[in-house]
C-alpha cells in the first residue's frame, strides 16, 4: 500500500493499482468514486511554478463551480505540506471522458452548457486566474446528465499583479478557442459538412460573431434553427 494524507486523514492507494488515466503530468487513479490526481516531481514546478500554491488559491474558491471540476482536497506524502503531490477531484461525466454530442442536444440544453461554462471561466478571471489547458481535451459530457465538464485544472495560473481586465482578455480568447475546437469535432464526428468546408464554416460563425459572448450568438441563433446540427449544415450551404 501506499500511504499519502489527505486533509490530515490517512488514505492508502494499492500498489499495482490501475491508472484510470496517464498523461504528461502524472497519473490519475478512481478511488471511491474519487479521482486521485499524482504528478511526477518534475511536472510539480514547471511552467508557472509551484502548483501547490495555485492549487491552494483554487481550493479556496471551488464551492463556486459546478462546470469547471476543481481540487476538492490536496494530497501530501506525509503530514508535513511541503510533501505535495496532487489532488483529488470529483469523477464526472459517467467514468469516461466521452466528448461528443453536445450538438445533438435541444437548444435549451445546448445553451445551458455554454453560458455556464463562460461564466466561470470568467469568475475565474475574477479571482485572477489563467484558464490555462481550458481545451478541447479536457471536456467531458456526460450523457445522463446533458452537460458540459471541464476537467483537469492543474495548469491554471494565478498572479495577483495582472489586472481581471487581463485575465478577461485572455480567458475569453481562450474559452474562444476552446469553443472552436469542439464544434469542429462535432462536425468531424457527424459529418456535418463535408471537411473541405470546415475550417471556412468555422471562420464564417466567428464573423457573424463579431465582437458578442458566444452564448449571445447561439441565443439569437436558436430563434432560427431547430438545433445546432441544422444550424451548422445550413451555414455550411453558403459559407
Amino acid at each position: 500500500m501506499a500511504k499519502y494524507y489527505v486533509d490530515g486523514k490517512l488514505v492508502e492507494i494499492k500498489e499495482g493499482k490501475k491508472a484510470f488515466s496517464q498523461g504528461s503530468e502524472g497519473t490519475l487513479y478512481l478511488q471511491n468514486q474519487k479521482l486521485y490526481k499524482f504528478y511526477h516531481p518534475n511536472s510539480l514546478n514547471e511552467g508557472f511554478g509551484n502548483k501547490r500554491v495555485y492549487h491552494q488559491a483554487l481550493l479556496e474558491i471551488k464551492d463556486l463551480f459546478q462546470t469547471i471540476i476543481l481540487p476538492e482536497n490536496l494530497i501530501f506524502q506525509s503530514e508535513k505540506d511541503y510533501s505535495y503531490c496532487g489532488y483529488v477531484a470529483k469523477m464526472v461525466g459517467e467514468g469516461k471522458k466521452k466528448k461528443e454530442g453536445i450538438s445533438t442536444l435541444a437548444w435549451d440544453d445546448f445553451l445551458f452548457n455554454i453560458i455556464q461554462l463562460e461564466q466561470e471561466i470568467h469568475l475565474l478571471s475574477e479571482y485572477r486566474f489563467q484558464a490555462v489547458d481550458f481545451a478541447f481535451h479536457n471536456v467531458v459530457f456526460s450523457e445522463e446528465e446533458k452537460r458540459l465538464y471541464m476537467v483537469d485544472p492543474g495548469r491554471y495560473h494565478h498572479q495577483t499583479y495582472f489586472t481581471i481586465s487581463d485575465y478577461q482578455r485572455v480567458n475569453q480568447l481562450i474559452f474562444t478557442d476552446f469553443l472552436k475546437h469542439l464544434l469542429e469535432r462535432e462536425i468531424l464526428f457527424f459529418h456535418l459538412v463535408p471537411n473541405n468546408k470546415r475550417s471556412k464554416l468555422l471562420l464564417c460563425l466567428e464573423k457573424e460573431r463579431k465582437d458578442r459572448f458566444y452564448s449571445v450568438y447561439f441565443q439569437e441563433e436558436s430563434k432560427k434553427y431547430e438545433n445546432v446540427q441544422e444550424m451548422i449544415k445550413w451555414k455550411g450551404k453558403f459559407c
